[in-house]
């Protein structure tokens, strides 16, 4: 399963990704708002997110309210 993990601190996203990894899924990461929101509207998005609440751009509440409206 793909997981989205978006963190704009890097020790904790790392943190993050390698537990998750390590407990076999694979992982995508991306270190603000914008990339996470483009990994979501790409080919084949990941089906959880692991959403910062506060990232550079846009936050981590902006970029839920934002996917919950894309078909």
């Amino acid at each position: 399963m793909k997981i989205l993990v978006a963190e704009d601190e890097a020790m904790s996203r790392r943190m993050i990704e390698a537990q998750l990894a390590m407990d076999g899924y694979d992982v995508t990461v991306a270190s603000d708002g914008e990339a996470a929101l483009e990994i979501l509207k790409g080919d084949n998005p990941p089906s959880i997110a692991i959403i910062d609440w506060m990232m550079p751009g846009i936050s981590g509440l902006e970029l839920c309210e934002t996917i919950r409206k894309i078909p």
